[in-house]
């Protein structure tokens, strides 16, 4: 990650600007929405010249947010406990989904609730430390995807199914109405080394730019 700009970069062909801010693990009850409602419009208002106030943003039928702008970036942001992230790209859709490498949950069950049988099969062969690793970077890549259709994850993360190798993420199947194969896009990017994240584009090949985004003072 390089330090933050004054100004967003200029646009290169597939270019996708993340911006990292490191934060407290456990915020303040009852801040996190206005906590991330101040950061996105911290990143976003630069592009299009507009005073963060200013903004306003829209959703889609399903939820997802848009900037009501002319020229606007599409958007989408992943926060979770010590860190955010927010991926803006000038064309296509983008998805992130952040999480904490170090994360202790009830993997295999949460697998076989909401990951595809291929996944679970994959899973089922690996000892416990190596399958918790291999369903964060399973989940990653699923639900990074979800928020790049904006479907949410509820009945659709079982219907996204990839290769849970540790290497970039290698689709295998995709809704049908996520369109054609051949559209989407996932990288695997790491903005701290404490942190694993997975990028979904759809409608371009994407080539990320990593920027620190200072704390506000």
């Amino acid at each position: 990650m390089q330090p933050a700009p004054a100004t967003p970069p200029p646009w290169t062909p597939g270019a996708v600007h993340l911006w990292w801010l490191e934060g407290p693990l456990k915020p303040p009850p009852g801040t996190r929405r206005a906590r991330l409602d101040a950061i996105l419009r911290r990143v976003l208002a630069p592009y299009v010249q507009q005073e963060p106030a200013a903004l306003r943003f829209g959703r889609e039928s399903r939820g997802r947010p848009f900037l009501l702008a002319d020229d606007a970036p599409d958007f989408n942001l992943s926060d979770t406990g010590g860190g955010t992230l927010v991926a803006v790209a000038q064309r296509g859709r983008v998805g992130i989904d952040l999480e904490r490498l170090d994360r202790r949950l009830s993997h295999r069950d949460l697998a076989r609730r909401y990951f595809a049988d291929r996944e679970i099969a994959a899973l089922e062969r690996l000892d416990d430390e190596t399958a918790r690793q291999a369903f964060l970077r399973l989940w990653t890549a699923k639900e990074s995807s979800c928020k790049a259709t904006g479907t949410g994850i509820f009945g659709w993360l079982p219907r996204w199914s990839f290769d849970p190798a540790p290497d970039a993420p290698l689709l295998w199947d995709l809704p049908a109405e996520a369109g054609a194969r051949v559209d989407w896009h996932h990288r695997r990017v790491q903005p701290h080394p404490d942190f694993t994240a997975v990028l979904s584009c759809h409608g371009f090949a994407p080539v990320a730019q990593g920027f620190r985004l200072p704390c506000a003072s």
